[in-house]
């Protein structure tokens, strides 16, 4: 029999998830607390702005229908993340695999995803992140693409790569929870950075913040104990091109949008907006410059204009692009 598959959170990825897991021959239910308006309308109408919830995929308010899951996948704004923990933690997880599909820090911990489902008392069999390039929009029109699954010991990412790879999403495994959950999480930071020259016309200039942007967010997961190396692959630099250049990017848009002295009405879509300040809190806390990250920051707070940031971050001393300042890192 198909293993049982709930998604917890069934809005614009949650729903894809929904998809996704029926197409590649999950047992589905799709599951959100009592009281979600959206979460109405969707069992109401089977469907959302992107996709038809397909026959067979069940919709609940109950938690007692996710209960007896093999896999729990995880896809809820960061910042309510702690929240949908204490929903959860009343149920037995001993033979059931958690994967978080989202990207984010906590901020006022400065926590990983990870580590909040660990404060929160969550024990399953297993827990993973799934991170990496893709939009819902693409991939419903058959684009494929790649991307990582990782556990802290990379045998539950490679299980879990095993069961969701298929012809549209080839997935690679790393055992690199750290450096995967900082970069994925960053990345929407670099997202913002990218819409703001956006909006200044500025847009040339993405290449060198593709260039800088990893540099600085190596120095932080290697500062956490990660491998600096994953800043390079999928969870963060692959998916510049999704966060950077996309037109379906809600962090690119966010940036592009305050530049021109807008904000968008619904911020918890830029969820780069919380995790530039928690970056930020994190990077303090273990004393890493991020001049990209705190540039983005003080545009948030009104404490700088978008030129004269730029203008400042030009005005830093020259100096070599690669110095040995930690092995294998520039600065």
């Amino acid at each position: 029999m198909p293993l049982k598959l709930a998604v917890v959170g069934c809005g614009r990825w949650g729903g894809f998830h929904l998809w996704y897991a029926h197409r590649i021959g999950f047992r589905v239910t799709g599951w959100e607390p009592p009281g979600n308006p959206g979460f109405h309308k969707l069992i109401e109408t089977r469907r959302n702005k992107y996709l038809e919830i397909p026959d067979g995929v069940s919709l609940t308010e109950n938690m007692d229908d996710i209960r007896d899951s093999d896999i729990i996948v995880v896809s809820v704004p960061a910042q309510e993340f702690r929240g949908v923990c204490r929903s959860l933690s009343s149920m037995n997880m001993e033979s059931t695999y958690v994967v978080l599909c989202m990207k984010g820090i906590e901020r006022g911990t400065g926590l990983r995803l990870s580590q909040v489902a660990a404060e929160e008392g969550l024990s399953p069999a297993g827990l993973s992140v799934w991170v990496g390039p893709g939009h819902p929009q693409q991939f419903l029109e058959g684009v494929p693409s790649c991307m990582i699954v990782a556990s802290e010991t990379g045998e539950d990412g490679k299980r879990m790569a095993s069961l969701f790879g298929s012809d549209l999403i080839r997935f690679y495994w790393s055992g690199d929870l750290v450096g995967c959950e900082i970069g994925a999480a960053t990345k929407n930071v670099v997202g913002i950075a990218a819409g703001l020259l956006d909006g200044m016309g500025y847009s040339g200039l993405k290449g060198a913040l593709m260039a800088r942007a990893p540099l600085e967010v190596s120095r932080l997961v290697a500062a956490l104990g990660g491998d600096w190396k994953t800043v390079y692959g999928l969870s963060h630099l692959g998916d510049y091109e999704a966060t950077l250049f996309s037109p379906f990017s809600h962090n690119r848009r966010y940036g592009e949008e305050l530049a021109g002295g807008r904000r968008m009405d619904r911020i918890k879509l830029a969820e780069g907006v919380e995790t530039t300040y928690a970056t930020m809190e994190l990077a303090e806390r273990v004393g890493v410059e991020m001049p990209i990250v705190s540039m983005v920051k003080r545009i948030l707070d009104g404490e700088t204009t978008v030129g004269e940031a730029i203008s400042e971050l030009f005005s830093r001393p020259e100096r070599e692009e690669f110095p040995d300042d930690i092995p294998g890192i520039g600065g």
